[in-house]
Parts: structure tokens; sequence; C-alpha cells
């Protein structure tokens, strides 16, 4: 037992260490040298942890994801507000990450992921799209409670809303990105806020 809480603990550091530089540099430009010496481990002892660096590359979004949607999918799940206030409240802390944190420069380390590895690694891309689909089954879910109570006007199915909330918030993470600029994740939570719900 003591073997496998240590493993946990040591494969665990390993994912802390190279998610920073995982998401800075994407995967292509990510080596297991990288991570190794990040984590400050012998190279040969991350293929005890670890099949390769693909399966690296799968743990890690499975640990971002449950790190970084944790505290946001509180804000959707929070009962004693009204629904449409837990979307705008979900979608302006994210925003307030973005822009404060990451400094307009980091954007979603899975979107980051997803646009460089999509057409090229199809256990990545399941990844990816298996955690985005529970976020976006909770957001449609909230958009639906909003709409039952009256609180969003938008008769269009909450699907539909919620895929293309979070399609536009992908663009304006890259713009975000290539502008250096919180610019179009503002314009992004104004059009949230004002038109779609």
């Amino acid at each position: 037992m003591l073997k496998t809480v240590k493993h946990d603990a040591k494969a665990d550091f390993l994912l802390e260490k190279g998610i920073e530089i995982l998401w800075s540099k994407g995967y292509n430009g990510t080596s297991v040298n990288d991570i190794v010496k990040a984590a400050n481990v012998p190279k040969g002892s991350f293929y005890f942890y670890f099949d390769s660096k693909e399966d690296f590359a799968v743990k890690a979004i499975d640990k971002y994801f449950n790190a970084h949607f944790a505290e946001s999918k509180v804000l959707l799940e929070g009962t004693s507000i009204n629904p449409k206030q837990r979307l705008i409240n979900f979608y302006e802390f994210r925003a307030s990450l973005l822009k404060g944190e990451m400094e307009c420069k980091m954007g979603c380390m899975a979107c980051n992921l997803a646009s460089e590895m999509a057409d090229h690694n199809e256990k990545i891309r399941t990844a990816i799209l298996v955690k985005e689909q529970k976020v976006l089954e909770l957001i449609t879910s909230t958009i639906k409670e909003a709409q039952e109570v009256g609180d969003i006007k938008n008769t269009m199915k909450a699907e539909i809303i919620a895929s293309f909330i979070e399609d536009a918030g992908k663009g304006s993470m890259i713009s975000m990105k290539e502008m250096k600029s919180p610019e179009p994740i503002d314009n992004f939570i104004l059009m949230v806020k004002e038109i779609l719900i």
C-alpha cells in the first residue's frame, strides 16, 4: 500500500511539473527530458510512472480538468443563486483567471493541446473531448434551468446555446493570446451577457 501511495505521489508531482511545460510549450515542444528536468528526477524513472509521453499527456489532461474545473463547477451548481447569474458568474470567473493569473498569455491548456494534436493523436483528442463534454453538459443543464424559470428568454435549444458559447470562448482565447490583450475575452463576456443569455 505504501508503495502505491509513494508511486501516486511521485506521478502526481511529475504531472504538476510537466503540466506547466505542456501548457506553455505544447505537446510537440515538450520533451520527456523537459519534464524530468523540471521535476529533478532521472529520465529513466519517468517510464516507471508513465508508459509514454502520450500517456503522460492524457493523465495531465485529466489532472488539469480536475484542478481547473472544480472551482468553476461549484459556481454552476450553487442553487442559492438563480441559474442565469450562475452562468454569468461561471464565465466571469474563467475570464478573470485568463486575464489575471495567466496575463492573457496561456489560454486553456486543453484548447491549446486540442488545436495542436486533434488531427495527430486520437488518445489526446478523445481525452480532451470527454472532459469538455462533461463541462458542456453542466452548462447546458444550467441554461435549461434558466430557460425553465424564465431567466433566459432565448428559446433556442440549450445544447445549441451552450455549444456556441463554448466554441466562441475558445476562439476568444486564441485572439486573446495573439493580441496579448483582454479585449477578445471582454467582448466574449459582453456577448454572453447581453445577447446569448
